[in-house]
């Protein structure tokens, strides 16, 4: 703990803090209301012994045991659930997404407040999920998709230059690369490898970050700024610095947040001899002892205005549509209705857009499509399209599975299981509902669609090859 040995006179209770901080972390989970309820959930995991806490201030979401293998459940890979670590759901939560909004996440991976504001909008409007690193992309495709997400685009950009578009952001994100102080429950790395001069070093970036994130947010609007750590330098001074800088052309306020099941400690005053201003109050600083939960700091800041002036990015969609080539006349929802018996009527409310030779990703209609950054994906993955007869994807089978009326096998424990882990499975006819003949089917298992299958009941007797995508695989 001598790491955090200079945050001794900041701590309310610096033992309880110190003996917290060695305990191992409780896991936390949110139910995704776009599959399934929370009672059904909580239902399910009691079913197996599993304790779940509801979290008090956060409907849907509960507490498990430190040791629970969440990932490994067929809930949580079907998408049912989410895991996310208790105190990171709130910077979403006071942010306060609706539905038809357009926000902004300025570094999103692995996606999780993604995830989390997508759902909270109904899987409608738009969030731009933006991360500087490439090879982060994939963990936050994989949650969009088992999610079932289609308002999601993600982009390919630093964030501290996130080019201006044709709108304003109604909200961003700014969840900012820290040095994870207060991840050490579950990391205990970190005090060995984090120190005061690492948080001097970043506190650049951060503070570029902010500062774009409040030029690109409405007037009206709200940034979140958000680490997960507790030094000053990289919190405090970071805010007092950036709206010191904008405060002429931007003007800002830190508003303050009420969450009456929920203990945390104000904003400093001052550090180290620097005085901040009055309002950084109203910033969150939270200790492991005070919720049992991870440390974190974040800050919920208005923009009341932007003297600035200056003509946002002028575009007539065109570059963006070039990059995304609308799939007409190809036939993709008749083929899935007649497949599958997944009424055209379902998708009066969606599009169809074909990013590459391979698959059409679906997106809600008022989905916001941005020209600039460099995108890494659209939407949800809906239909393979480069084979001999259309497929539904994992993703598009997991979330309009429950529409389909035919071509539907369900699967047994032992099946489910063999499915989950890549394994070829044998099934019979009469697992299958309005069976049609063989080929692609839609898999079920309790009520929880799993993804899809190929079926071959003269070719090789009933056999099963699971379509699960490797990287989704139970090891």
């Amino acid at each position: 703990m001598k790491l955090f040995e200079r945050y001794k006179e900041i701590i309310d209770d610096w033992q309880a803090f110190v003996e917290a901080s060695r305990t191992p972390l409780p896991t936390c989970i949110w139910t995704n209301p776009l599959r399934v309820s929370p009672e059904t959930v909580q239902t399910r995991l009691q079913k197996d012994g599993i304790f779940c806490e509801p979290v008090k201030w956060r409907p849907g979401a509960f507490r498990l045991p430190a040791d629970f293998g969440a990932g490994a459940r067929t809930e949580y890979l079907a998408g049912l659930y989410h895991i996310q670590e208790e105190v990171a759901m709130l910077p979403a939560i006071f942010l306060a997404p609706k539905p038809g909004d357009l926000v902004l996440d300025l570094c999103a991976a692995p996606g999780n407040k993604t995830a989390q504001m997508a759902v909270m909008m109904q899987n409608q409007g738009t969030v731009v999920a933006n991360e500087k690193n490439g090879r982060r992309m994939q963990p936050m495709r994989q949650v969009v998709n088992r999610l079932g997400l289609m308002n999601v685009t993600a982009t390919l950009a630093d964030a501290t230059a996130f080019p201006r578009q044709s709108h304003w952001f109604d909200h961003v994100m700014a969840d900012v690369v820290c040095s994870c102080e207060g991840t050490s429950r579950k990391n205990p790395d970190i005090l060995e490898s984090s120190h005061n001069g690492h948080s001097l070093k970043i506190q650049a970036s951060q503070f570029a970050i902010l500062k774009r994130a409040l030029q690109l947010c409405k007037p009206g609007g709200r940034v979140i700024y958000a680490t997960c750590t507790y030094a000053p330098e990289e919190n405090e001074m970071v805010i007092q610095a950036a709206l010191d800088e904008l405060g002429a052309k931007i003007p800002a306020r830190i508003v303050e947040c009420n969450l009456p099941d929920f203990q945390h400690s104000a904003g400093l005053e001052r550090w180290q001899g620097q005085q901040f201003r009055a309002d950084m109050a109203n910033a969150w600083r939270i200790y492991p002892h005070q919720n049992d939960t991870g440390g974190f700091f974040f800050a919920l800041i208005e923009k009341l205005d932007d003297l600035r002036r200056w003509p946002l990015q002028k575009t007539d969609g065109a570059e963006a549509e070039s990059r995304m080539l609308e799939v007409v006349a190809t036939g993709l929802f008749e083929f899935a209705e007649e497949r599958w018996g997944l009424s055209r009527s379902l998708f009066s409310d969606y599009h169809l857009f074909r990013t590459n030779s391979k698959i059409a990703s679906i997106v809600p209609a008022e989905h916001l499509r941005i020209a600039r950054p460099e995108t890494a994906f659209i939407g949800m993955p809906f239909i393979h399209i480069n084979m001999k007869y259309p497929k539904l994807t994992t993703a598009a089978a997991m979330y309009f599975g429950a529409h389909a009326r035919r071509n539907v096998l369900t699967l047994t424990p032992e099946q489910a299981s063999s499915f989950l882990r890549g394994e070829v499975f044998t099934a019979v006819p009469d697992q299958i509902s309005d069976y049609r003949d063989e080929g692609y089917v839609i898999l079920k298992f309790e009520e929880m669609f799993l993804g899809t299958g190929i079926y071959y009941e003269r070719q090789k007797d009933g056999q099963v090859t699971g379509q699960y995508p490797k990287a989704w695989r139970l090891r």
